[in-house]
């Protein structure tokens, strides 16, 4: 949806002349793929989306991976088996190679719990479109308990 007001028109075509080598379409079918990776249990296919020399913080500043070696290990060993972990895709922006999407994501941690967590994460896609970079951002003011009927249209998965 584009704003259609002169101010809308102006801001779009700002946004449209910053240079880029992936279009907004695959930047976010991309985001899109990495979300659904979870609920299908897709490892591979999540792998599939980033470049060999990737870098990932989860949280920004706090890195998990950097290369693909340590970004299966984190995907296969940072998230326990008996946890599942799903995502709401609300809203991605995408300006150039890079995007920012937001999301809540819904851990269910076994005998530990559940969690529910607003999450906004930064995307930087290489000229391939592959991902660069992925850094997320969330603190504790964004987390609640999930209600207990749980969270509508999601599907949780293992990893």
């Amino acid at each position: 949806m584009t704003a259609q007001g002169s101010t809308g028109r102006l801001l779009a075509r700002l946004v449209s002349s910053v240079p880029a080598t992936i279009s907004p379409a695959d930047a976010r079918a991309r985001i899109a793929a990495y979300y659904a990776s979870y609920a299908a249990g897709d490892v591979a296919g999540r792998e599939a989306l980033f470049s060999d020399d990737c870098l990932v913080e989860d949280p920004a500043g706090y890195v998990v991976a950097r290369g693909a070696d340590a970004l299966h290990r984190f995907f296969v060993e940072g998230i326990p088996p008996d946890w599942s972990v799903s995502f709401r895709l609300d809203r991605v922006a995408v300006v150039g190679n890079e995007a920012v999407a937001t999301t809540l994501s819904v851990i269910d941690a076994g005998a530990r719990g559940g969690l529910e967590n607003v999450v906004t994460t930064h995307f930087v896609f290489d000229d391939a479109g592959l991902i660069r970079s992925l850094r997320t951002f969330f603190d504790a003011d964004s987390m609640n308990d999930p209600p207990t009927s749980g969270l509508s249209g999601s599907v949780p998965s293992a990893n």
